[in-house]
């Protein structure tokens, strides 16, 4: 089947659509591979962990499993491809909506902070702390990244990947291939 997706007027979005003959998911895999190698492995681990089930790849492992599963998913029929855009785009936004905001650091900070004043007092968190530490002294950077992946993000979903656009989508892929109303 013919796969097409209709380049939209948005700025941001159009920066990931470099042609008008993007999947759903390809230009979900054009907005993944923009991101930082940091918030790659994030996604992806969690991503390929959580929703896929694969737990036993490391972070980079993952990136490299979910570029997999962009490719195969981008393969398939215009139904899958835009079923497998519906599943990343509920995984992500349920795992790291919270993270587009400053709101949604308080926890993670708090978290942080918690290991190292444990592991100070001599708990089983001190193997811990020299990550959280690391990962405490580099918030603001981190806050600042996902800010900006959120804002790419809710562009690109109110471009192409709202559930009206993908219907959209879907029916005019099913409409241009050989199963759509014969044309005479």
């Amino acid at each position: 089947m013919i796969k097409r997706a209709r380049a939209e007027a948005h700025p941001v979005f159009s920066r990931f659509h470099s042609n008008c003959h993007m999947t759903p998911i390809e230009a979900i895999k054009r907005w993944f591979v923009s991101l930082d190698e940091e918030l790659q492995s994030d996604i992806a681990y969690m991503f390929v962990s959580l929703t896929l089930g694969d737990c036993q790849f490391s972070p980079a492992a993952a990136v490299r499993r979910l570029l997999q599963w962009f490719d195969l998913r981008s393969a398939g029929t215009e139904y899958e491809d835009a079923l497998a855009a519906v599943v990343f785009r509920a995984s992500f936004e349920y795992m790291f909506a919270d993270r587009f905001t400053a709101a949604g650091w308080t926890f993670p900070e708090q978290l942080f902070k918690d290991v190292i004043r444990e592991a100070a007092e001599g708990k089983e968190a001190s193997k811990f702390a020299t990550r959280a530490f690391r990962l405490l002294r580099n918030l603001p950077d981190r806050k600042t990244k996902w800010r900006e992946a959120g804002e790419n993000w809710n562009a690109l979903v109110n471009s192409a990947l709202n559930d009206d656009a993908l219907k959209q989508w879907t029916h005019e892929q099913f409409l241009a291939s050989d199963f759509g109303p014969a044309q005479d």
